[in-house]
């Protein structure tokens, strides 16, 4: 097996401990905000589809609701095709500033917009354009994060450190709209929750864009570059003998894997954190308070838990930390089996408990993609393979899971799930056994 070793951050001393400190704040506030907007579109869509997709049937305006959801997703593979390149040759920051503006922008925007009640199927048009900005703007997001995080990392604490920007921030965004999504249901009538409240999650998030912009603007270009661009003799060769497309074209294989290890995530992920809540919601109408605080409860266990996750991959090694939590995530999808009529207490099982492989997961997926692919196009392969495979799987998972359920034929969720699990580990083995791990195991 050749795995191939690289120079790590901690041999070059940037700026200052400040300057990292600045730099972890800014690279894991963006990868926040950009889950905290994803998954507030997905918490509150029970709310928002009745007004944009008016219907006699709930579920049919949850479903479109939900096929706008996943158009987001969509966009985000040619948000990465254009942007990666930029970053890796010319500058991750801009890249970091347009994603972080576009995203927090369009929050303020679906909170404004007017309805189906007010201006006919032009809401709906807007909604989709606003999610489609977002997506190729974020498209590149977090190829640019986790490809600078593991240049920052100390050597041999690459598990911990993603764990951090991949797992501890994603999980800070997925606990911000669970939490908000709580304190606002908490705060105002269902009624009102139904008519108006739901675009307060949206404006807050579109509030907190401007702290986060200020915080990327603030990180100096100089500490960016230095952080990204030390790539030894080889990957100077590759630089100059081709471009960033055709160097990943010869790594083609370490994209699959990128694409299976990040999809086969993302199906449990919006399962969990889009599929499970709006299903008791809108099918089973559970009380949207309790519903909102289970989730927030998962949340939390997600993001206290992975520095550990990444601590004990450091441990271990990342290919049998990976190899193990991700076969366990099999089991995991038929837990979801359980919640098949109104029951507070069987939603409260499969979420938190069920859920608790799902975060295991999670804070690891993140640093196991970042090692499959050279420095050298890092952050397009990254970007690339971490957008199709959020797309093609993620995406789609919420409105599978809806859809599957109302057709009465909700075992095939868990089944797809498994399948693609097990695929993800099948490829992540061959790539590792002809030499696509990059950072050491």
């Amino acid at each position: 097996m050749n795995i191939v070793a690289q120079p790590s951050a901690a041999s070059i001393q940037l700026d200052s401990p400040v300057a990292n400190r600045r730099m972890t704040a800014s690279l894991g506030g963006g990868v926040a905000l950009e889950w905290y907007d994803w998954n507030i579109y997905g918490a509150m869509a029970a709310f928002l589809s009745p007004h944009f997709f008016p219907s006699d049937d709930p579920t049919t305006s949850l479903l479109a609701g939900l096929a706008v959801y996943g158009a987001g997703f969509f966009a985000r593979p040619l948000g990465a095709a254009l942007l990666g390149p930029v970053a890796d040759r010319i500058s991750h920051k801009r890249v970091m500033l347009i994603s972080v503006t576009a995203m927090a922008v369009c929050s303020l925007l679906i909170s404004l917009l007017p309805t189906y009640k007010d201006i006919g199927v032009m809401a709906a048009v807007a909604l989709l354009v606003m999610r489609l900005i977002q997506g190729l703007a974020t498209g590149a997001e977090a190829g640019v994060a986790n490809a600078i995080a593991i240049e920052l990392a100390p050597p041999g604490k690459e598990g911990r450190f993603l764990g951090l920007i991949g797992g501890t921030f994603i999980q800070l965004g997925n606990l911000g709209s669970s939490l908000v999504g709580f304190l606002v249901s908490a705060s105002v009538a269902p009624d009102v929750m139904r008519e108006w409240a739901w675009r307060i999650p949206f404006a807050v998030g579109g509030v907190l864009g401007l702290l986060i912009i200020y915080l990327r603007t603030a990180v100096p270009e100089t500490l960016i570059h230095r952080a990204m661009h030390r790539q030894d003799e080889a990957s100077r060769i590759q630089e100059t003998t081709g471009g960033v497309w055709k160097t990943l074209w010869s790594v083609r294989l370490s994209l699959l894997t990128v694409i299976l290890v990040i999809g086969s995530m993302q199906i449990a992920n919006y399962a969990w954190n889009a599929g499970l809540p709006n299903m008791a919601n809108t099918v089973f109408k559970e009380n949207s308070t309790s519903v909102y605080g289970i989730m927030t409860l998962m949340v939390l266990t997600w993001m206290l838990s992975a520095p550990f996750v990444g601590a004990f991959a450091d441990k271990v090694r990342p290919s049998r930390a990976f190899t193990l939590l991700r076969l366990l995530l099999i089991p995991c999808f038929f837990l979801t089996l359980l919640y098949s009529e109104k029951s507070i207490s069987t939603f409260f099982f499969v979420t938190v408990f069920g859920g608790a492989i799902v975060g295991f997961n999670m804070a690891l997926y993140n640093f196991i993609a970042t090692t499959l692919m050279p420095r050298s196009v890092r952050t397009t392969g990254v970007a690339l393979g971490y957008a199709l495979g959020v797309s093609m799987f993620g995406g789609t998972s919420p409105y599978l899971m809806v859809w599957l359920q109302r057709e009465q034929i909700a075992w095939m969720f868990p089944v797809y799930g498994s399948l693609v699990a097990l695929l993800s580990v099948v490829v992540y083995q061959i790539a590792k056994k002809r030499g696509r791990v990059y950072i050491g195991d």
